[in-house]
Formats: structure tokens, C-alpha cells, sequence
């Protein structure tokens, strides 16, 4: 399975299915999974090209809010999001570690020079892999 698949499957979660607005949901999956354009997706879920990007962007920063903290506070997760969850973090190293990012800067900050340590640091989790608990 794909990232994209994944991710979809993901934010369908019960953890995650509550976040967000239809609309914003919508616009997130058409726009960044599905791949459509902006018009296409804002005629599809009937608001204007302006407020698909926006409403893309809300939902996402939804998702990862609520993402992080799921992770701080260690409620109890369903199988189904763990599982989900380290699929798609490996996904995402795999990625990362097929691309040499190393070169690549976002702003002043150069993703490749940040250590898993810090990157744990910066989220509040755990390096330990959940298999090792």
C-alpha cells in the first residue's frame, strides 16, 4: 500500500474521523491525495477555488494537531491507528532515506541535519519502537 492510500485510510480512523469539517475533509483529500485540481475539487464539494486551498490547509493542520496529541498525552489508540501509524512513519523513512534531503533546505532549516534525537525532542515522543515496550 502507498502513502496515499494510507493516509486515507488513516484519517479515517475513530481517533481521527471527528477532525475537521466535511467540507475541509474534502477539499484535503481531493486537493493533496486524490490529486485533482482546485477547481475540480471546489466545484465538487461546492465552494469557490479560493477556499479549497484554505480549507485543505485547516484540515491538515486539524490532523497533525491532533496527531501530536494522541502521541503526548499516550491515550489508548485503537489497533488500527498504531498499525496505520507506524506504516506510514516507515513510508516516511523510507522516503526520506531513498532522497538525499541532506541538500535540500526548507527556510533556514536544513531537514537532513536534525538527528532522530531532536526530532523526538521536537514531537515530546519516545525513540523507543512500541514493539520495545
Amino acid at each position: 500500500m502507498n502513502a496515499l492510500e494510507l493516509l486515507k485510510r488513516f484519517s479515517q480512523v475513530p481517533e481521527l474521523s471527528t477532525v475537521g469539517s466535511v467540507q475541509e475533509r474534502a477539499a484535503f483529500i481531493a486537493i493533496r491525495l486524490d490529486g485533482r485540481t482546485v477547481r475540480e475539487a471546489g466545484q465538487a464539494i461546492g465552494v469557490s477555488k479560493s477556499q479549497v486551498t484554505n480549507l485543505a490547509d485547516l484540515f491538515q493542520e486539524k490532523l497533525v494537531r491532533r496527531m501530536r496529541e494522541l502521541s503526548r498525552k499516550r491515550t489508548a489508540c485503537s489497533s488500527e491507528y498504531r498499525a496505520l501509524s507506524r506504516d506510514l512513519y516507515e513510508q516516511i523513512w523510507e522516503l526520506f532515506d531513498r532522497n538525499d534531503w541532506t541538500d535540500h533546505k526548507v527556510g533556514n532549516f536544513r531537514p537532513g541535519a536534525v538527528s532522530r534525537e531532536d526530532w523526538a525532542e521536537c514531537r515530546g515522543t519516545s525513540l523507543r519502537d512500541e514493539e520495545d515496550e
